[in-house]
């Protein structure tokens, strides 16, 4: 089962694309990104990704990244 990661376009504009690419290196990650996740009042305050449908959330690109490898290792773990 791949894991789905979702990006906001605006949240990546801010920071997030560094992420979005190294995520998207990964062939079990099919990663994903939208004009628009409807996140925005934690789009406006912080860098975030949602990994199969859950916000992970992080004050810096790197804090964010390795949050999301942790996310994606308890969603493989839990099925």
């Amino acid at each position: 089962m791949f894991t789905i990661a979702e990006f906001c376009n605006a949240n990546m504009q801010k920071g997030t694309e560094d992420v979005y690419r190294a995520l998207d290196q990964d062939l079990a990650i099919d990663v994903v990104d939208y004009e628009c996740t409807n996140n925005c009042g934690l789009c406006s305050k912080t860098f975030f990704v949602l990994i199969d449908g859950e916000i992970v959330s992080a004050k810096t690109k790197e804090q964010l990244l390795e949050k999301a490898y942790k996310r994606i290792e308890k969603n493989n773990r839990d099925l």
